[in-house]
C-alpha cells in the first residue's frame, strides 16, 4: 500500500529522525499571484525526481533521518494555522531536532521564528527579493509584507540578503547585506533561523513564485550562502512563496525541492 506523499519518499520515525519537515499551506494575504497553498504538495511531488544524495555536501538524506510530519490543516482560520505551526515547531526544536517548514506564503516564517525565540536567543537570515518590513499591510500587522518586521521584534538580529524591491522607508535600515558579508553580520554563538523566500532567486532560475523580481541570486550563489551558514548553529528554516500555477514546467518546484535537500545536508548532515 502507498501511504501519504512524503518528501523524497522518506519515512524515518520521528523519534529516530534528526530533521522534521512540516507543510504549512497558508494563502491568505497574497498580493499578486496566487498558489502558495499548493506549494508543500508540489515540492513533495517534485522531490520524487531527485536523488537523495547531495554531491555538494557529501551526505545521503536517507542516512541523516528525515521525518515528514505532513501539513497543518489549510481549512482552519489563519490564526489557528499559525498557532498550530508554532506549537509543532516548538515541539520539534525542544526535542533537539532540526526543522524545515514548507510554505505557503511568507507569513508562515513568523510562528516558526517565534517558536525558536521561545526556546532561546535566535538570529534570522532572510533571503528575499522584498524587504517585508512594513509595519502593516492591508490593515494587518501580520502578513507576508510585514513578516520580517515582526521577526525583528523577537530575534536578536535580522540580516536580509537579496533584497532589490523597496517601498522606500526601510532603505536606510542596517539589516541588509551582500552575500559575501553575511558571516560578518552574525554572532557565531547564537542559533540561526533561515527564511528562504524563493523570489530571492532570479526568475530565470525560479520563475514560479508569487512576486518575481529580476536580478536575483543564482542557484549557485544560494548554495554558497548555505555553505557559509554551516559554521553557525542553524536550528531551522522555512522555504516559502512557491506558486505552482505559475510553474508549468515544474522547474521551480524541483529547484525548491533541491534547495531543501541541500539545506538539510548542509545544516544537519554533519
Amino acid at each position: 500500500m502507498i501511504g501519504p506523499l512524503r518528501f523524497l519518499g522518506l519515512n524515518t520515525p520521528f523519534e529516530e529522525a534528526r530533521v522534521a519537515l512540516l507543510g504549512v499551506p497558508l494563502e491568505r494575504t497574497v498580493s499578486y499571484r496566487g498558489g502558495p497553498a499548493q506549494a508543500p504538495t508540489a515540492i513533495r511531488s517534485a522531490s520524487d525526481s531527485i536523488e537523495l544524495y547531495s554531491r555538494i555536501f557529501g551526505r545521503d538524506l536517507a542516512q541523516i533521518g528525515v521525518c515528514d510530519l505532513g501539513d497543518v490543516d489549510s481549512h482552519l482560520p489563519m490564526e489557528e494555522m499559525l498557532r498550530l505551526e508554532e506549537r509543532e515547531v516548538g515541539r520539534v526544536l525542544r526535542e533537539g531536532k532540526g526543522i524545515v517548514v514548507l510554505g505557503g506564503e511568507h507569513t508562515v516564517a513568523l510562528p516558526a521564528i517565534r517558536a525558536a525565540a521561545g526556546i532561546g536567543a535566535i538570529q534570522v537570515v532572510a533571503l528575499d527579493a522584498h524587504t517585508d518590513l512594513r509595519e502593516e499591510y492591508g490593515g494587518e500587522r501580520i502578513a507576508h509584507a510585514t513578516v520580517l518586521r515582526r521577526a525583528s521584534e523577537v530575534a536578536q538580529r535580522l540580516v536580509i540578503v537579496g533584497a532589490r524591491s523597496f517601498f522606500g522607508a526601510e532603505a536606510g535600515e542596517p539589516v541588509f547585506a551582500e552575500p559575501a558579508e553575511l558571516v560578518t553580520r552574525l554572532d557565531p554563538e547564537i542559533p540561526v533561523w533561515l527564511t528562504l523566500d524563493l523570489d530571492a532567486l532570479d526568475p530565470s532560475v525560479c520563475p514560479g513564485v508569487t512576486n518575481p523580481e529580476p536580478g536575483g541570486l543564482s542557484y549557485g550563489a544560494t548554495i554558497e550562502i548555505f555553505r557559509s551558514l554551516m559554521r553557525f548553529p542553524v536550528v531551522g528554516m522555512d522555504l516559502v512563496e512557491l506558486a505552482p500555477p505559475f510553474d508549468p514546467s515544474g522547474v521551480s518546484a524541483i529547484t525548491a525541492a533541491k534547495l531543501v535537500l541541500e539545506a538539510v545536508a548542509a545544516f544537519w548532515g554533519r
